[in-house]
């Protein structure tokens, strides 16, 4: 039995009285909570959780003396961050309700209008959560099919590449200049390493690998 991911709630807001009441409330549903009063006092964690295998969310006030939390967000982006890994729900006041609108039009999973004390904000904390462990899931996913794809030969690579585009094999054999014979035991031995059963199948798993592993040979598959 796959033993449960840890989770880990971040909490970024400069009310120290805010964030004392917060951590108390998610730590009795256990729901484990780190509180930081500025941006640079997350920044120096934040690679760290990032590659931890702890689902994350992200409680970000709007407004804060030093960097507003809208700011926080667009560096996140900008940086590369993935809110697919670190979800976001913004904590605003009423007169900012526009702005956190906007907010989760671009990418934030939610906002929610302080005071938060209730359990509408812990089920959308869960379900951010929950967010976060799935991406980390389907990365592991990609990981393992990276890795049976680094155990072709370069000319079974050659072969799957075409193959993915939908080439038959006497326009694979002669492309490659080898027998259609050869096409048929590369191609044989492809689908049994990467243990896929079609070409489609084979062209949909590449378009998911292509950001991770730099394809340019992928042109035209999607």
């Amino acid at each position: 039995m796959e033993r449960p991911r840890p989770v880990h709630v971040l909490l970024l807001d400069d009310d120290d009285d805010l964030r004392e009441g917060m951590q108390w409330m998610f730590n009795t549903v256990d729901l484990p909570m780190s509180g930081f009063a500025s941006f640079d006092q997350l920044r120096a964690k934040l690679d760290l959780l990032m590659q931890s295998d702890a689902q994350l969310c992200l409680l970000l006030d709007l407004r804060m003396p030093d960097m507003s939390g809208l700011e926080v967000f667009e560096w996140l982006k900008r940086n590369g961050y993935s809110l697919e890994r670190l979800p976001v729900i913004f904590l605003t006041g009423h007169g900012d309700i526009s702005t956190a609108v906007e907010a989760v039009k671009s990418g934030a999973f939610d906002f929610y209008e302080k005071p938060t004390t209730d359990e509408r904000l812990i089920a959308r904390v869960r379900q951010a959560l929950a967010k976060s462990g799935e991406h980390l899931a389907s990365q592991e996913v990609l990981k393992q099919w990276s890795e049976r794809i680094d155990k072709l030969s370069p000319r079974e690579r050659e072969v799957m590449f075409l193959v993915a585009k939908g080439k038959l094999n006497k326009v694979i054999a002669s492309e490659l200049d080898i027998s259609m014979r050869t096409v048929e035991v590369h191609r044989a031995n492809v689908f049994e390493k990467l243990k896929v059963r079609s070409a489609a199948e084979l062209a949909t798993l590449l378009s998911r690998l292509s950001d991770r592993l730099g394809f340019d040979q992928l042109a035209g598959l999607e």
